[in-house]
Protein backbone atom coordinates (compact mmCIF):
# COMPACT_ATOMS: atom_id res chain seq x y z
CA UNK A 1 0.00 0.00 0.00
CA UNK A 2 1.52 3.31 -1.08
CA UNK A 3 -1.29 5.71 -0.05
CA UNK A 4 -4.29 5.80 2.27
CA UNK A 5 -6.17 9.10 1.98
CA UNK A 6 -9.33 10.23 3.77
CA UNK A 7 -11.69 12.67 2.05
CA UNK A 8 -11.68 15.03 5.07
CA UNK A 9 -8.43 14.32 6.89
CA UNK A 10 -6.04 13.84 4.00
CA UNK A 11 -3.14 11.42 4.36
CA UNK A 12 -3.62 8.67 6.92
CA UNK A 13 -0.36 7.03 5.87
CA UNK A 14 2.75 8.93 4.83
CA UNK A 15 2.44 8.80 1.01
CA UNK A 16 5.23 7.43 -1.14
CA UNK A 17 6.78 10.07 -3.37
CA UNK A 18 6.69 8.05 -6.57
CA UNK A 19 5.38 4.86 -8.13
CA UNK A 20 8.74 3.05 -8.12
CA UNK A 21 11.41 2.42 -5.52
CA UNK A 22 13.96 -0.21 -4.51
CA UNK A 23 11.97 -2.79 -2.51
CA UNK A 24 15.04 -3.47 -0.36
CA UNK A 25 14.98 0.22 0.57
CA UNK A 26 11.27 0.65 1.22
CA UNK A 27 10.58 4.37 1.79
CA UNK A 28 9.39 5.43 5.23
CA UNK A 29 5.87 5.61 3.86
CA UNK A 30 2.79 3.57 2.97
CA UNK A 31 2.32 0.16 4.55
CA UNK A 32 3.71 -3.24 3.68
CA UNK A 33 3.07 -6.85 4.69
CA UNK A 34 5.42 -8.81 6.91
CA UNK A 35 5.66 -12.43 5.69
CA UNK A 36 6.83 -14.92 6.91
CA UNK A 37 8.47 -13.08 9.83
CA UNK A 38 9.09 -9.52 10.99
CA UNK A 39 11.91 -7.43 12.37
CA UNK A 40 15.49 -8.65 12.60
CA UNK A 41 16.57 -12.19 11.89
CA UNK A 42 19.90 -12.02 13.68
CA UNK A 43 22.75 -13.57 11.72
CA UNK A 44 20.34 -14.20 8.83
CA UNK A 45 20.03 -17.77 10.09
CA UNK A 46 17.79 -19.95 12.25
CA UNK A 47 17.22 -23.51 13.42
CA UNK A 48 14.10 -25.50 12.60
CA UNK A 49 13.48 -29.10 13.57
CA UNK A 50 17.17 -29.83 14.00
CA UNK A 51 18.31 -28.19 10.75
CA UNK A 52 20.28 -24.98 10.28
CA UNK A 53 19.00 -22.56 7.64
CA UNK A 54 20.67 -19.44 6.26
CA UNK A 55 19.08 -16.62 4.25
CA UNK A 56 20.51 -13.58 2.52
CA UNK A 57 21.20 -10.66 4.88
CA UNK A 58 19.71 -7.25 4.24
CA UNK A 59 22.26 -4.99 2.50
CA UNK A 60 21.80 -2.25 5.11
CA UNK A 61 22.05 -4.53 8.17
CA UNK A 62 25.41 -6.22 7.85
CA UNK A 63 24.91 -9.87 8.76
CA UNK A 64 21.18 -9.69 9.63
CA UNK A 65 18.01 -10.17 7.59
CA UNK A 66 14.82 -8.22 8.23
CA UNK A 67 11.04 -8.27 7.73
CA UNK A 68 10.93 -11.28 5.42
CA UNK A 69 11.05 -11.14 1.61
CA UNK A 70 7.34 -10.93 0.74
CA UNK A 71 7.17 -7.14 0.36
CA UNK A 72 10.07 -7.32 -2.11
CA UNK A 73 8.19 -9.60 -4.51
CA UNK A 74 5.57 -9.01 -7.19
CA UNK A 75 2.04 -9.67 -5.91
CA UNK A 76 -0.94 -10.32 -8.19
CA UNK A 77 -4.51 -9.08 -7.96
CA UNK A 78 -6.94 -11.89 -7.13
CA UNK A 79 -10.05 -9.70 -7.10
CA UNK A 80 -10.84 -5.99 -7.18
CA UNK A 81 -14.04 -4.07 -6.45
CA UNK A 82 -14.59 -0.37 -5.71
CA UNK A 83 -14.32 -0.87 -1.95
CA UNK A 84 -11.98 -3.85 -1.70
CA UNK A 85 -9.01 -5.65 -3.19
CA UNK A 86 -7.34 -9.00 -2.63
CA UNK A 87 -3.64 -9.50 -3.38
CA UNK A 88 -1.67 -12.75 -3.30
CA UNK A 89 1.90 -13.93 -3.55
CA UNK A 90 2.90 -17.49 -4.43
CA UNK A 91 6.40 -17.71 -3.02
CA UNK A 92 8.87 -20.37 -4.09
CA UNK A 93 11.78 -21.20 -1.82
CA UNK A 94 14.96 -19.30 -2.65
CA UNK A 95 17.99 -17.73 -0.99
CA UNK A 96 15.79 -15.25 0.92
CA UNK A 97 13.53 -17.90 2.50
CA UNK A 98 13.94 -21.69 2.24
CA UNK A 99 10.22 -22.67 2.21
CA UNK A 100 7.30 -22.36 -0.21
CA UNK A 101 4.28 -20.37 0.93
CA UNK A 102 1.27 -18.40 -0.25
CA UNK A 103 0.56 -15.02 1.31
CA UNK A 104 -2.68 -13.05 0.95
CA UNK A 105 -3.68 -9.49 1.80
CA UNK A 106 -7.33 -8.40 1.73
CA UNK A 107 -8.27 -4.74 2.14
CA UNK A 108 -11.83 -3.50 2.62
CA UNK A 109 -12.84 0.16 2.91
CA UNK A 110 -15.84 0.67 5.18
CA UNK A 111 -17.44 3.79 6.64
CA UNK A 112 -14.62 5.38 8.64
CA UNK A 113 -12.55 2.21 8.70
CA UNK A 114 -9.99 0.14 6.82
CA UNK A 115 -10.21 -3.61 7.43
CA UNK A 116 -7.21 -5.80 6.65
CA UNK A 117 -6.94 -9.58 6.55
CA UNK A 118 -3.64 -11.41 6.30
CA UNK A 119 -3.27 -15.11 5.51
CA UNK A 120 -0.25 -17.41 5.29
CA UNK A 121 -0.36 -20.94 3.86
CA UNK A 122 2.44 -23.48 3.81
CA UNK A 123 2.50 -24.73 0.21
CA UNK A 124 5.59 -26.90 0.65
CA UNK A 125 5.98 -30.57 1.51
CA UNK A 126 7.49 -30.09 4.95
CA UNK A 127 6.78 -27.99 8.02
CA UNK A 128 7.55 -24.26 7.99
CA UNK A 129 8.09 -21.83 10.89
CA UNK A 130 6.79 -18.33 10.56
CA UNK A 131 4.39 -15.56 11.29
CA UNK A 132 3.04 -12.34 9.81
CA UNK A 133 2.16 -8.74 10.48
CA UNK A 134 1.48 -5.33 8.97
CA UNK A 135 3.87 -2.35 8.89
CA UNK A 136 2.10 1.01 8.41
CA UNK A 137 3.69 4.49 8.54
CA UNK A 138 1.04 6.75 10.02
CA UNK A 139 1.33 10.48 9.33
CA UNK A 140 1.92 11.70 12.90
CA UNK A 141 4.63 14.14 13.95
CA UNK A 142 6.32 14.15 17.37
CA UNK A 143 3.86 16.64 18.81
CA UNK A 144 0.90 14.34 18.23
CA UNK A 145 -0.54 12.07 20.90
CA UNK A 146 0.18 8.34 20.41
CA UNK A 147 -0.69 5.59 22.88
CA UNK A 148 -1.39 1.89 23.22
CA UNK A 149 -3.29 -0.03 25.85
CA UNK A 150 -0.89 -2.93 26.49
CA UNK A 151 -0.14 -4.92 29.63
CA UNK A 152 3.36 -6.20 28.79
CA UNK A 153 6.61 -4.81 27.40
CA UNK A 154 9.61 -6.89 26.32
CA UNK A 155 13.16 -6.14 27.52
CA UNK A 156 15.56 -5.60 24.65
CA UNK A 157 19.14 -6.70 24.07
CA UNK A 158 22.07 -4.63 22.81
CA UNK A 159 20.68 -5.39 19.33
CA UNK A 160 17.60 -3.32 20.15
CA UNK A 161 15.19 -6.27 19.97
CA UNK A 162 13.80 -8.66 22.58
CA UNK A 163 16.37 -11.14 23.86
CA UNK A 164 14.05 -13.92 24.98
CA UNK A 165 13.82 -12.69 28.57
CA UNK A 166 10.25 -12.77 29.86
CA UNK A 167 8.11 -9.68 29.25
CA UNK A 168 7.63 -7.19 32.06
CA UNK A 169 4.38 -5.84 33.42
CA UNK A 170 3.52 -2.40 32.02
CA UNK A 171 1.08 0.28 33.09
CA UNK A 172 -1.47 -0.53 30.41
CA UNK A 173 -2.44 3.12 29.93
CA UNK A 174 1.06 4.61 30.00
CA UNK A 175 1.34 7.22 27.21
CA UNK A 176 4.15 7.10 24.68
CA UNK A 177 6.81 9.82 24.88
CA UNK A 178 6.87 12.66 22.34
CA UNK A 179 10.31 11.62 21.07
CA UNK A 180 11.75 8.82 18.99
CA UNK A 181 11.46 5.30 20.44
CA UNK A 182 10.85 1.64 19.64
CA UNK A 183 8.99 -0.65 22.04
CA UNK A 184 7.75 -4.22 21.83
CA UNK A 185 4.38 -4.81 23.48
CA UNK A 186 2.08 -7.75 24.17
CA UNK A 187 -1.43 -8.23 25.52
CA UNK A 188 -2.52 -5.06 23.77
CA UNK A 189 -6.08 -3.95 23.14
CA UNK A 190 -5.93 -0.82 20.98
CA UNK A 191 -3.39 1.69 19.72
CA UNK A 192 -4.36 5.27 18.96
CA UNK A 193 -2.72 8.26 17.29
CA UNK A 194 -3.65 11.81 16.37
CA UNK A 195 -2.52 12.41 12.80
CA UNK A 196 -1.22 15.61 11.23
CA UNK A 197 -4.46 16.20 9.32
CA UNK A 198 -6.63 15.96 12.44
CA UNK A 199 -7.71 12.33 12.16
CA UNK A 200 -7.88 10.19 15.27
CA UNK A 201 -6.99 6.64 14.30
CA UNK A 202 -7.60 3.55 16.39
CA UNK A 203 -5.79 0.35 15.47
CA UNK A 204 -7.23 -2.94 16.71
CA UNK A 205 -6.56 -6.57 15.83
CA UNK A 206 -7.85 -10.06 16.51
CA UNK A 207 -6.21 -12.55 18.88
CA UNK A 208 -4.00 -13.90 16.07
CA UNK A 209 -1.94 -10.66 16.32
CA UNK A 210 -1.25 -10.47 20.08
CA UNK A 211 1.97 -8.44 19.80
CA UNK A 212 2.63 -4.86 18.68
CA UNK A 213 5.77 -3.00 17.67
CA UNK A 214 5.56 0.78 18.16
CA UNK A 215 8.28 2.79 16.42
CA UNK A 216 8.26 6.58 16.41
CA UNK A 217 10.33 9.06 14.40
CA UNK A 218 9.91 12.81 13.78
CA UNK A 219 7.61 12.49 10.74
CA UNK A 220 5.72 9.25 11.41
CA UNK A 221 4.73 6.55 13.83
CA UNK A 222 4.64 2.84 12.99
CA UNK A 223 2.11 0.77 14.93
CA UNK A 224 2.75 -2.78 13.74
CA UNK A 225 0.41 -5.61 14.80
CA UNK A 226 2.31 -8.90 14.55
CA UNK A 227 1.81 -12.57 15.36
CA UNK A 228 5.15 -13.12 17.09
CA UNK A 229 7.69 -11.19 19.14
CA UNK A 230 10.60 -9.61 17.29
CA UNK A 231 13.74 -11.74 17.46
CA UNK A 232 11.79 -14.91 18.29
CA UNK A 233 13.95 -17.11 16.04
CA UNK A 234 16.82 -16.51 18.46
CA UNK A 235 14.82 -17.31 21.60
CA UNK A 236 15.43 -20.52 23.57
CA UNK A 237 13.46 -23.38 21.97
CA UNK A 238 11.06 -23.66 24.89
CA UNK A 239 10.17 -19.93 24.60
CA UNK A 240 9.45 -19.70 20.87
CA UNK A 241 5.86 -20.97 20.81
CA UNK A 242 4.90 -18.81 23.78
CA UNK A 243 6.29 -15.79 21.96
CA UNK A 244 4.04 -16.44 18.98
CA UNK A 245 6.21 -18.32 16.50
CA UNK A 246 4.06 -20.99 14.89
CA UNK A 247 4.90 -24.01 12.77
CA UNK A 248 2.69 -24.64 9.75
CA UNK A 249 2.08 -28.17 8.56
CA UNK A 250 1.98 -28.76 4.77
CA UNK A 251 -1.21 -27.16 3.45
CA UNK A 252 -2.00 -25.43 6.75
CA UNK A 253 -3.21 -21.81 6.73
CA UNK A 254 -3.17 -19.15 9.45
CA UNK A 255 -5.03 -15.87 9.08
CA UNK A 256 -5.56 -12.69 11.08
CA UNK A 257 -7.62 -9.50 10.95
CA UNK A 258 -6.94 -5.92 11.93
CA UNK A 259 -8.77 -2.61 11.53
CA UNK A 260 -7.85 1.06 11.36
CA UNK A 261 -10.74 3.21 12.58
CA UNK A 262 -10.69 6.86 11.45
CA UNK A 263 -12.51 9.67 13.29
CA UNK A 264 -11.83 13.20 14.52
CA UNK A 265 -12.10 16.74 13.20
CA UNK A 266 -10.19 18.09 10.21
CA UNK A 267 -7.38 20.54 11.00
Amino acid sequence: MTHLVHERFGDILIPTTGPEFDPLNWPKAGAYPLFPYHNRLVGAAFEHEGRHYEVLPHPALGSDAQHGPAHCRRWHVVSHEPDRIELALNYEADADWPFDFRAVQRFVLADGRLDVELALTNTGNGTMPGGFGWHPYFAAGLGNAVSCVAAEIWPVSSMGIPSGAAPQTRDANKPFPSEGFTVFLSEWGAATATLDGGAEITLTAGPELPHLVAHRMPAYVCLEPVSHVAGVFGFPPEAKAGAGLFVLQPGEERSARLSVGIAGSAA
